[in-house]
């Protein structure tokens, strides 16, 4: 499994990626994953589930999770996104094993 997390927008504009694969983790971070990801209700969302006229200046997020060839990507803007889903972004960002890179402005 692989998951990216896209956020942009802000003040600032600047985009982060931050990057996970499950070929990296420890079997007990990877059983945690799968967990919080299925907790989170990330995959039962619809793809784009923002509004289109978000909040100005409010961050928006692409997501993106690929597992046994499948690929599912959601887009939700800061505040529309379901506390669990917050939850999991949160968890993600504090694995070790995770790659995070700042990107040019723009790119989501």
């Amino acid at each position: 499994m692989k998951l990216s997390v896209v956020r942009g927008g802000g003040l600032s504009g600047i985009v982060t990626r931050t990057e996970l694969a499950t070929g990296a983790l420890p079997p007990e971070t990877e059983r945690a994953l799968r967990a919080r990801l299925t907790q989170s209700g990330l995959l039962d969302l619809r793809e784009s589930a923002s509004s289109p006229d978000p909040t100005p200046d409010a961050f928006q997020y692409e997501i993106t999770v690929e597992d046994a060839g499948m690929t599912r990507r959601v887009r939700l803007s800061e505040d529309e996104m379901p506390d669990p889903v917050r939850s999991f972004i949160s968890w993600l960002e504090s694995v070790p094993e995770r790659e995070e890179r700042v990107e040019a402005p723009g790119r989501q």
